[in-house]
């Protein structure tokens, strides 16, 4: 009788027992598949979901620089607009400076500007490639016979200095440098007075 009772409760308990464990290893393994079935999906749409984030925000960030390079950009100028400046920079200073052509010395009574073969006017802007001195004038002025190279040398261009070798000359004008003196009444060639070397310094105009 014990034994039988022993054997039936055996058999109830390993029959409970398994079916107990069973169910528990059953869904214990099936919630282990879950996650891991689920883990993976979930991760999956965390970085689908990130990386649009990221690319909504890159494409934020770009569309703000173009913003800033295209409120920044100006466009180059061809060259053609260069060489419409650069023609009109030349012609500005062709006509702020002109040379006289050929150039003329005068007594008083020639006016002075810008000498031509047509307009022959005394060169008021005279200056010596020897001395490297502007020309300076005197109307109505000559130069003494006594005059030297070592009197303009130590006196130009003070004039209190060099009016002691100037003489009253009505329609006379007295030119000089540091290294040459000239005294003319009419209308003189410059390239006929060789001893002189001046050359217009350009007129303003």
């Amino acid at each position: 009788m014990a034994d039988d009772l022993d054997d039936l409760l055996d058999e109830v308990e390993s029959k409970f027992c398994c079916s107990t464990s069973a169910s528990k290893q059953s869904t214990y393994a099936l919630k282990q598949t879950d996650q891991k079935c689920a883990n993976p999906e979930d991760k999956k749409q965390s970085r689908k979901q990130g990386c649009k984030r990221s690319q909504h925000d890159k494409d934020d960030i770009d569309a703000m620089l173009q913003e800033i390079l295209d409120d920044d950009f100006q466009p180059i100028s061809t060259h053609e607009p260069i060489a419409a400046k650069t023609t009109t920079s030349d012609s500005y200073f062709e006509t702020m400076s002109k040379k006289c052509c050929p150039v003329f010395l005068g007594g008083s009574g020639v006016p002075h500007g810008i000498g031509t073969s047509v307009s022959q006017r005394a060169c008021n802007h005279l200056r010596c490639t020897s001395c490297d001195f502007s020309i300076i004038m005197f109307d109505d002025h000559e130069w003494d016979s006594s005059c030297d190279y070592l009197f303009f040398r130590n006196n130009m261009p003070d004039y209190h200095k060099l009016k002691v070798k100037l003489r009253r000359k009505k329609g006379g004008r007295a030119y000089a440098c540091q290294c040459s003196w000239h005294s003319t009444l009419s209308l003189t060639d410059l390239r006929e007075q060789q001893q002189l070397k001046w050359v217009c310094g350009k007129h303003k105009v």
